[in-house]
């Protein structure tokens, strides 16, 4: 464990990481060199780190032709039974997860479970090591607080229906922030946790499209004659999609897919009876990514127009138009893009800027960043993350593909219990400059 440190407590003799300029560099030069200069820093990481960048599905099957060995060893090790290239035979193996709850502090929505890792790395004195375990294993406070207002937004969107005839009308950041994650649930939604760990946030975002997706295909049966119904098949495969990430291939095969697989398998309708498991189960596989690496790494796939980043709707048996096989995300822009704890380091904070600059929808899309206040010893939090979302929003003007755009971020709520941390909640918004 020599050169980990545990977060609040002891801090690192390395500190910073030796990552090259933060946020807060005092290196001379106007503030669109310095935004030039880290931009061009974390585009070359990402073009490094492409081909180590793994992606599976929720079955543990490999999309990606270009992962690392070790983690293809991983892939063929994780306890999620591999399904042979055939979606409709995965079967999740919830019965052999020992797991805990979380109160989700709403009548209208399951707890959220998640499994308790055979791995031990995280002890009493790290909470991770730098550069080779980010600390995946453990469930942090701040994803609690980030599902549980998860909750509240969504819990607001069942009660209205839809965004537009929220009871929030006078609150336009609100109702922003429900049309976002409305159209997350939706059936084009897409949705981004960043350094997800055990998931949590995204396993709740998914649990919920998978939901209200085979509710949506039931009611529509019930309406739908049969000489008509095959027809709709085609339509009703939505292209919505979760992409889980984190640093830790084990991570994912250990904590986020049986996360995934025990929240989202275990699904119950309106009416309170389980859902057909093998109908979820194929939803999950037909709907979610799991990428192991460094989000760079990812963010240069997704920009070149991989095509196994997002799991495509399955054909029917007729053959589909050209046009309905052309791929939906071609902007590579979320609806959703979640982070909890991603902030520890003023790399950290830079890395998580990033990707929103890169990827979130602009205008229209939302990011959900839960981070502590402050990180005592290792230099992240609030003001570093805020500072960095300033130092990307100032890329020169007259060139780029990030020129004329802004990151906006608001505290929308925060959390003082008087004896630890401060924790906030922050909504980022990516607009064009005016």
């Amino acid at each position: 464990m020599t050169g980990g440190f545990k977060f609040d407590f002891a801090p690192s003799e390395e500190g910073e990481g030796g990552n090259g300029p933060s946020a807060n560099t005092n290196n001379p030069g106007s503030a669109a060199d310095i935004a030039d200069e880290l931009i061009s820093k974390l585009t070359k990481r990402a073009e490094k780190n492409a081909d180590a960048c793994t992606l599976v599905n929720a079955s543990s099957k490999i999309l990606s032709a270009t992962a690392t060995t070790d983690n293809h060893k991983n892939a063929e090790s994780s306890n999620s039974k591999p399904n042979n290239g055939e979606d409709n035979e995965f079967r999740p193996n919830l019965r052999f997860h020992p797991h805990e709850s979380i109160d989700l502090h709403s009548n209208n929505m399951d707890t959220l479970r998640y499994v308790i890792p055979k791995h031990t790395l995280s002890d009493d004195t790290t909470d991770l090591i730098p550069g080779v375990y980010e600390g995946g294993l453990k469930v942090w406070e701040c994803s609690v607080d980030l599902c549980r207002f998860l909750t509240r937004v969504i819990d607001d969107l069942s009660n209205n229906n839809d965004a537009s005839s929220s009871s929030s009308t006078d609150d336009a950041d609100w109702n922003i922030l429900l049309a976002a994650v409305g159209r997350s649930l939706g059936p084009s939604g897409s949705t981004m946790e960043l350094g997800c760990g055990h998931g949590l946030p995204g396993c709740l975002i998914l649990r919920e499209n998978i939901r209200r997706r085979i509710i949506r295909k039931q009611q529509e049966n019930d309406t739908t004659t049969t000489a008509n119904r095959s027809a709709n098949e085609n339509e009703n495969n939505d292209g919505s999609v979760v992409i889980f990430t984190d640093f830790n291939d084990f991570v994912l095969h250990h904590a986020t897919i049986p996360n995934a697989q025990l929240n989202v398998c275990g699904l119950r309708g309106e009416d309170g009876v389980a859902m057909d498991e093998c109908r979820t189960a194929k939803a999950l596989v037909e709907r979610s990514v799991f990428a192991g690496g460094d989000w760079m790494g990812l963010s240069h796939k997704l920009l070149a127009g991989s095509d196994n980043i997002f799991p495509m709707p399955a054909p029917s048996k007729d053959l589909l138009h050209p046009n309905q096989k052309k791929q939906k995300y071609e902007d590579k822009r979320f609806d959703l893009i979640l982070a909890s704890e991603t902030t520890y380091t003023p790399e950290s904070c830079e890395d998580t800027a990033f990707l929103m600059l890169r990827h979130l929808k602009i205008n229209d899309g939302v990011g959900l960043v839960a981070t502590k206040r402050f990180y005592f010893g290792v230099g992240g939090g609030t003001d570093l993350f805020q500072a960095a979302c300033e130092t990307l929003s100032s890329a020169s003007d007259y060139e780029g593909p990030y020129s004329g755009l802004r990151l906006c971020v608001k505290v929308v709520q925060s959390y003082d219990t008087g004896n630890a941390n401060i924790r906030d909640l922050l909504r980022v918004s990516l607009h064009q400059k005016m």
